[in-house]
């Protein structure tokens, strides 16, 4: 294991915790909890959205009951006045933010909220946080010695509006759990198997226009908590260099802190490693005239990803294949926990004097490592268009060998 991921959970824990329970009492705490509801079609999740287009629903009346659920398996039944008022809080705040969560057994909530529809057919877990899991995001596998698993979430966004939903909670969390409180006037019973809570089985990643070969690869690379969500639409059309840059932000934040979440776990982890490095000055030089994407400018401070020269960036410009090759090399030497083979100098490939010079080295060293091939056995072709499928599944290589 890397000296990079010793202080995995402690770190993991802080910012879950600082994700999930900013304005929340100390001692909220996460447990297995869910989004349960018939399988629905997969497709593009909004990066914001209301509270009831989270659960999927147009009429509060939809709602027809509601316990509060504590950890140590006691709960309450909600009754429908007040069930009423926490639903007129929650319905229309706007928005909750879509985040990616990978599910850490180690945090957990003293208590959450379940709903259920009036026909008992659909039931939703709301934590404490005002979060709701709507699904798993990529299929679990194995790596670095566990299995990995990666949750959607839809989370208040970060401002001080969330309060009203806090009050709300801790309102109801005095009138029916907790007994020392002066508004207590719940009746506490043992939970049952339908209060119970479960991490959501359905997986909510699409996948559909992958082309085969990168389908299992892209599966991976999303559950172990590599791939931002936006590059989940258009997989075999060709990378960008923003694109590739937030790829490799994202892959470089796991690395450092494999639970970090895509909201505010993997800007503290940047922020952090760019403290250790001495970064700040150098990402404060950082300018360009068409771009202002913080992940960029980290990105051109740790010599990752450069401009055009010309004062611009160039962010929707694509990616040939001889600079994803460059890029990738990059990353795995600023990651700095692995010994980088040497590129040798034997030919590798009969267009290699199409490579150029500057981008040879790197090309043969992500041949040596097994990360980036060619289009064939003997062809690599540096010129080529590098394609979203194709960043993926090596970022997800490059994460393999740490």
């Amino acid at each position: 294991m890397s000296g990079m991921r010793i202080m995995k959970k402690t770190f993991a824990f802080l910012l879950m915790f600082t994700l999930l329970a900013t304005t929340f009492p100390a001692g909220s705490t996460h447990a297995e909890s869910a989004f349960v509801t018939s399988a629905p079609m997969q497709r593009y999740m909004p990066a914001g959205q209301p509270f009831h287009a989270v659960l999927g629903l147009s009429d509060m009346d939809e709602i027809g009951s509601a316990a509060m659920v504590k950890q140590d398996g006691q709960c309450a039944d909600i009754g429908q006045e007040d069930l009423r008022s926490w639903l007129t809080v929650y319905w229309n705040f706007s928005p909750f933010d879509r985040v990616i969560v990978p599910y850490d057994e180690t945090v957990s909530y003293e208590y959450y909220i379940k709903l259920w529809t009036k026909d008992k057919t659909k039931s939703y877990v709301v934590y404490p946080n005002g979060g709701v899991i709507v699904g798993a995001y990529g299929e679990p596998s194995f790596s670095h010695g566990e299995t990995k698993k990666n949750y959607i979430w839809y989370l208040p966004y970060i401002g001080n509006g969330r309060n009203a939903l806090y009050t709300a909670d801790t309102k109801l969390a005095t009138k029916y759990l907790f007994e020392n409180s002066d508004t207590f006037a719940g009746t506490l019973r043992e939970s049952t198997p339908d209060d119970a809570a479960s991490l959501p089985g359905q997986n909510l990643l699409m996948t559909a226009d992958a082309s085969p070969w990168a389908k299992a690869e892209i599966q991976k690379a999303a559950a172990c908590n590599l791939l931002p969500y936006e590059l989940t639409d258009g997989y075999r059309n060709s990378i960008t260099r923003q694109e590739f840059g937030s790829l490799m932000y994202r892959l470089i934040a796991t690395e450092f802190s494999p639970d970090s979440d895509s909201r505010m776990g993997e800007v503290a982890t940047i922020e952090r490693v760019t403290a250790e490095r001495q970064l700040a000055d150098k990402m404060q030089a950082v300018s360009f005239s068409d771009c202002e994407d913080y992940k960029i400018q980290f990105l051109a401070a740790a010599g990752i990803i450069l401009g055009m020269g010309d004062g611009t960036f160039a962010p929707d410009a694509s990616i040939t294949r001889e600079q994803a090759a460059t890029l990738l090399y990059r990353t795995a030497v600023f990651l700095q926990n692995k010994t980088i083979p040497g590129a040798g100098s034997a030919s590798l490939y009969d267009d290699e004097n199409a490579i150029s010079d500057w981008a040879r080295s790197a090309v043969r060293t992500m041949k040596s490592m097994d990360i980036m091939r060619g289009t064939s056995e003997t062809r690599f072709e540096p010129k080529g268009i590098y394609t979203v499928e194709q960043a993926i599944a090596t970022a997800l290589r490059l994460y393999e060998c740490y």
